[in-house]
């Protein structure tokens, strides 16, 4: 049967609107769901706004004196990193404390209790200088994991998606990601006997580093960058660039890099361009599936040099 053109165009466009209707309806579900996901954090966390308007007015000011590369403060995207930090920080927090309940427990098992309450009454300051020893080479182990095995790199390949790195791209990541790398960190630690003030501390430590390292200010702190990370160092970690690939995986001292053969760290140069070759979609929630759905590509494996 023949179709006038007047037909197929109207079909064409009932087609059309049906796919827009479609189109505006999966974003109204998606922002329902989201904001519900938002609350559920703000009743686990009630303090983290403080936090964040806290984080927000030092380093917003930090970034603009300081400036690695002039920009906006409202970037593109910075609506879905605040979904990011508000969600991400209550998920991290339920999920350590489920891995530390179940997986710390039965590693506890193992440590002789004896050993463990030796531990429990060493004095604080041994007890930070185990901590941080333990806790950055359990970190950076469990970070480079998430580089290294496929499955775990489709997780962590959220976190190094963002191409415009500043204190707001450190909450960027996939909250599976993020509590499987801290309790790598955590878990030890427990396990051995160190005291919930010890792992309370190393937590808020570890967390304000993160952002700070991720930060666009083109501070150096010249020899000291060898001592402590600091944003070049991390910086490199993300850079697009194949020379530094498998490289800086230390969250606070870039000596665990040096001492497994992965440190990159030029002295007077930062990388041109961030990210890795994958399009991640847009949105919190699309993102939180982005790992279920589509599969990674691997980062070339090219040693650092």
């Amino acid at each position: 049967m023949a179709v006038s053109p007047g037909g197929a165009l109207a079909s064409d466009g009932r087609g059309l609107a049906g796919q827009r209707g479609k189109v505006a309806i999966s974003g109204t579900v998606l922002v329902l769901l989201t904001s519900a996901l938002v609350l559920a954090a703000l009743s686990v966390r009630g303090g983290i706004v403080v936090g964040l308007v806290v984080l927000a007015i030092i380093f917003i000011p930090l970034e603009r004196v300081f400036a690695l590369r002039p920009r906006q403060v409202l970037r593109p995207g910075w609506r879905t990193d605040v979904v990011h930090y508000l969600i991400n920080g209550a998920a991290l927090k339920v999920g350590l404390v489920g891995a530390v309940a179940v997986v710390g427990t039965l590693l506890r098992a193992f440590v002789p209790v004896p050993f463990r309450a030796a531990i429990a009454a060493s004095p604080g300051w041994v007890q930070i200088v185990a901590v941080l020893a333990i806790a950055t080479v359990g970190g950076y182990a469990g970070h480079r994991a998430a580089h290294e095995v496929p499955l775990l790199w489709r997780f962590h390949r959220v976190h190094h998606s963002v191409r415009e790195m500043d204190w707001l791209a450190a909450n960027h990541l996939h909250p599976l990601d993020q509590i499987f790398i801290r309790s790598a960190a955590v878990l030890p630690l427990y396990a051995l006997g160190f005291g919930r003030v010890s792992l309370g501390a190393f937590v808020v430590l570890t967390t304000l580093q993160a952002i700070f390292i991720h930060a666009n200010v083109r501070l150096t702190f010249g020899p000291l960058r060898w001592v402590i990370a600091t944003p070049q160092f991390h910086h490199w970690h993300h850079a697009r660039e194949p020379q530094t690939y498998n490289s800086n995986y230390a969250g606070e001292f870039p000596a665990v890099d040096a001492l497994f053969g992965t440190l990159y760290l030029p002295a007077h140069r930062w990388p041109a361009q961030y990210g890795i070759d994958d399009s991640e979609p847009a949105g919190y929630l699309r993102q939180l599936v982005w790992p279920l759905r589509t599969p990674a590509a691997q980062i070339p494996q090219t040693p650092a040099a």
